[in-house]
């Protein structure tokens, strides 16, 4: 081969080789955008799995999970896990409220746990049937405002709180004065409107009047088997009740894939486990609660 053909020849090997690797290049980075953009069982038409569980503190994450479930075209169907005693009147709200606008667009179905009640009970009223086990607690239909007072203490070593407040009521349930009667039917009007919300709530959500509700609003909890009997829940069954409920509602066949939604972790979340977490929250965040409390 002469020299003249050696350069007429390389720059076609050159391009050749330019063509196969962007090619290589292409199908790489396609597959990384496929994977990084939630391909394969995101693409495909299945049922999202969405979790709430532990004390509910704050909605935004949950809420963005189940906008993004009724965003998507290939979910057809959410399961909706709840094991939660439940926690801020305004995050059971929020999360209420946006698994009642996808309920709107797309049968959703709720299993409850061991324990779905007072806020954990609102959100699952949200959904279009409610599963309950025969073991679950639910109800505890209340308001629970919780305050301490460590005035004693501050006396006793020599501190003496300075508050400046525009109203007086600005510093109501405040742990450094002691709470008289005007703090205490002031906040007591505001447990019993946040109250009467949640009564009407259930009401409307499960079909029953105002006045049946109210005698089981007393916060106490019921087992799954009497929430079913007084219409608080649809029906006894499992997890797997309640997405064979979902596949059905949604014309999905067997093998049609569950794809579990999961809310990105906190910095709390990557120092303790993620319920000791919860807790945590929701005693640095003070305020009216949706709140089963047991011993």
């Amino acid at each position: 081969m002469t020299a003249d053909n050696r350069s007429v020849r390389r720059p076609f090997s050159d391009s050749k080789a330019a063509w196969l690797t962007g090619g290589l290049l292409f199908l790489i980075v396609s597959g990384l955008i496929g994977l990084f953009s939630g391909g394969g069982i995101a693409q495909q038409p299945h049922i999202a799995k969405v979790d709430i569980t532990g004390p509910i503190v704050n909605a935004e994450p949950t809420v963005d999970l189940l906008d993004k479930a009724r965003d998507a075209s290939s979910v057809r169907g959410v399961l909706l896990r709840v094991d939660s005693p439940g926690g801020g009147v305004g995050a059971s709200e929020a999360i209420f409220r946006a698994v009642r606008r996808l309920a709107r667009e797309k049968p959703v179905a709720v299993s409850m746990g061991g324990l779905a009640a007072s806020g954990g009970y609102m959100v699952s009223l949200g959904g279009d049937r409610i599963f309950a086990l025969d073991s679950t607690l639910t109800g505890s239909i209340g308001v629970i405002m919780m305050s301490t007072g460590i005035y004693p203490v501050l006396d006793k070593i020599g501190v003496v709180p300075r508050i400046i407040k525009s109203g007086k009521f600005k510093d109501s349930g405040t742990p450094f004065r002691k709470m008289n009667g005007a703090d205490r039917d002031y906040l007591q009007s505001m447990v019993d409107e946040l109250y009467g919300q949640f009564v009407h709530r259930v009401a409307k959500s499960r079909g029953l009047k105002v006045d049946k509700v109210r005698p089981l609003a007393d916060g106490r909890v019921f087992s799954g088997k009497q929430a079913v009997s007084l219409g608080l829940v649809d029906a006894i069954g499992t997890q797997q009740d309640a997405e064979n409920w979902v596949r059905k509602e949604a014309g999905l066949g067997p093998d049609a894939p569950v794809e579990d939604l999961q809310p990105p972790e906190g910095w709390l979340d990557e120092l303790m486990p993620a319920s000791m977490a919860a807790w945590l929250r929701m005693g640095l965040s003070p305020g009216t609660r949706f709140l089963y409390m047991a011993d």
